[in-house]
């Protein structure tokens, strides 16, 4: 009988779906890019700020100490929406000077 009680359990473990397990972000990927615009403050945020909360970014360094750096929303595989695309410009001074999401 605990034989057969046992069986019944293992069965019933087989058919329950598993649990996905969320995978941390990658290297410049971020969960949200509006809720990410949104924690930055123009004129105030720096290369710094930015580095320590969404890590590292796509970057583009311009002759004129300009930068661009740019983080890209997680690709969730079923979905049919667009990942959207933060855009961040900075001056020479590491100042934050512009945002555009896409």
């Amino acid at each position: 009988m605990r034989t057969l009680v046992a069986c019944a359990l293992l069965a019933g473990c087989a058919l329950t779906q598993p649990i996905p397990v969320a995978r941390p972000l990658g290297p410049g990927e971020i969960a949200s890019a509006r809720q990410a615009e949104n924690a930055l403050e123009l004129g105030k945020s720096t290369k710094a700020d930015v580095k320590a909360r969404f890590g590292e970014a796509t970057a583009l360094t311009f002759a004129t100490g300009y930068e661009v750096w740019v983080y890209r929303e997680r690709r969730e595989p079923k979905t049919q929406t667009p990942n959207l695309e933060l855009v961040l410009l900075f001056e020479p001074a590491g100042i934050l000077a512009k945002t555009r999401v896409r």
